[in-house]
C-alpha cells in the first residue's frame, strides 16, 4: 500500500470509530473516505475481503432454485404468500412485454425529484427486471425479449447522467447507487437463468457491462455518506461484483455494508435519520442492508445478517428491525410511524433470512404480514412478497 492510500486508509477508520463511538454523524456529510473506485476498493478489500471467484449464479437477491420455487408457487393451485405476492406483481405494467421503453444517451437528475428523464431511466430499470422475472418464472420468450431489447438499448445509447440547475454532482452518485441493482439484476436473470437459456450472446452482455461500468463510476461514489447514502452504494457495489465476477468490487460493497451497520442502527435499535427525516428514509438504510445481506448469503457469508457490535447477543440489524417495526405498529420509539407503514421491497426478504438463521424478529414479522404482498418503490428492487414470501409464521 503507498503511503498516500496509507493514510487515507487511517482517516477512513479514525472516523468510523468515532462514529461507532456514538458522536453525531452529519446525515448527508460523512467523514472523507477514497472516494475513487481503485483506492476505496483496495482499502476496504484489506479489511477483510471475504469473497472469492467463482461467484454463484444467479447470485443478486434470487437464486437458480428460488427461481424455481416462484415458479413452482405460481403454478400451484394451493395459495401461499408468493403466489399473493407474484399476483400483485402481474399488475404493474412495466411488466409487460408490450412495454414501451426508450432509452437516452443522458438523463438529467433533480435534486429531491424526478425529472422526466430519470423516470424514464428507473421505469426501463423495472420494466428489464420484471419481464426477466416473469420470463423465468413462466418461460414466456415475449417477457425474455423485451428484458433484453432493454437491456440492450440501453447499454448501446446511455453515456452520463446530467444535472438539472441547482442540482448537486453529488445527487448522479446516489440515483445510480439506486439503480444499479436493478439493471444488474435483470441482466444476472437474463445471462444466468438455466445455464443461459436466454440466448443473450457474448457481444451484448459486453455492452452491458460498459454500462454497468459507467453507472459504478457514479454509485461507488457515494460510500462515503454516513447515512442512506453510503448503504446504497454499498449495494451497488455488491451487485456489480457478483454481475462481473470482480471479487475487488464485491468485497468493497461487503465491507462498507457491515462499516455502516452501526452508524445505522444504534444500539437502542432507533435507525439513523428517524428521529431527525422522516418514516422513510431509515427504511431505505433498511432496505439497502436487507438486499446486501442477502447477495452476500447466497454468495457464502453470512456476515451481515449476523453482525453483532461488541458483545450484542442479537444481530445489531435485526435490532433495527425491530425498532422500526414497534414504530410503524405502535408509534413507539423517536416517532410514531402508525400512518407509513414499511417501506416496499424488503420486508419478506428480511424475515426470510432472519428465519433461516433463527434470529426472532416477531414484531417485524407482524409489520410484513400485515403489509404484504410489497410492490415496487421508487428506489430498490420491490415485490420481496413474490420472491422470498413465506407462510410458515
Amino acid at each position: 500500500m503507498t503511503g498516500n492510500k496509507k493514510i487515507r486508509f487511517s482517516a477512513m477508520a479514525l472516523a468510523l470509530t468515532i462514529c461507532w463511538t456514538g458522536a453525531a454523524c452529519a446525515a448527508d456529510h460523512g467523514a472523507v473516505y477514497p472516494a475513487d473506485a481503485d483506492q476505496w476498493e483496495l482499502a476496504a478489500g484489506e479489511v477483510s475481503a471475504k469473497a472469492v471467484p467463482p461467484f454463484k449464479h444467479p447470485g443478486i437477491l434470487v437464486t437458480q432454485t428460488r427461481l424455481n420455487n416462484i415458479r413452482a408457487a405460481v403454478q400451484s393451485s394451493a395459495s401461499s404468500a408468493m403466489k399473493t405476492g407474484y399476483n400483485r406483481l402481474l399488475q404493474d405494467s412495466r411488466g409487460l412485454h408490450t412495454y414501451a421503453h426508450s432509452a437516452l444517451a443522458t438523463v438529467q437528475v433533480v435534486r429531491a425529484a424526478s425529472g422526466p428523464q430519470e423516470a424514464r431511466w428507473k421505469n426501463d430499470g423495472f420494466a428489464a427486471y420484471l419481464n426477466a422475472l416473469r420470463w423465468a418464472v413462466t418461460g414466456d420468450t415475449r417477457n425474455r425479449d423485451k428484458a433484453i431489447q432493454i437491456l440492450d438499448a440501453w447499454s448501446s445509447t446511455f453515456t452520463a447522467f446530467t444535472l438539472a440547475s441547482g442540482t448537486d454532482a453529488p445527487q448522479a452518485w446516489l440515483e445510480a447507487a439506486w439503480g444499479l441493482p436493478v439493471w444488474a439484476s435483470a441482466a444476472e436473470i437474463i445471462r444466468h437463468h438455466n445455464a443461459g437459456q436466454a440466448g443473450w450472446t457474448t457481444a451484448q452482455q459486453s455492452r452491458f457491462n460498459g454500462y454497468l461500468n459507467r453507472l459504478y463510476g457514479y454509485a461507488n461514489q457515494a460510500s462515503s455518506r454516513t447515512n442512506n447514502w453510503g448503504v446504497s452504494a454499498a449495494l451497488a457495489m455488491m451487485a456489480a461484483g457478483v454481475y462481473q465476477d470482480d471479487a475487488n468490487r464485491y468485497n468493497a460493497g461487503l465491507n462498507r455494508m457491515k462499516q455502516m451497520i452501526p452508524l445505522i442502527v444504534y444500539s437502542s435499535g432507533e435507525v439513523q435519520e428517524l428521529s431527525a427525516r422522516d418514516c422513510h428514509h431509515p427504511q431505505y438504510s433498511l432496505a439497502g442492508i436487507a438486499q446486501g445481506a442477502e447477495i452476500a448469503g447466497i454468495q457464502g457469508d453470512t456476515s451481515v445478517w449476523t453482525h453483532t457490535i461488541g458483545g450484542e447477543s442479537q444481530p445489531r440489524f435485526a435490532r433495527g428491525l425491530e425498532y422500526m417495526a414497534k414504530s410503524i405498529l405502535y408509534g413507539e420509539g423517536a416517532r410514531d410511524c402508525r400512518s407509513y407503514g414499511l417501506y416496499d421491497g424488503y420486508s419478506d426478504i428480511a424475515v426470510n433470512g432472519y428465519m433461516n438463521r433463527g434470529v426472532a424478529i416477531p414484531n417485524f414479522q407482524n409489520a410484513t404480514k400485515r403489509g404484504r404482498p410489497d410492490e415496487i418503490a421508487a428506489e430498490f428492487l420491490g415485490y420481496s412478497t413474490a420472491t422470498h414470501g413465506r407462510d410458515d409464521y
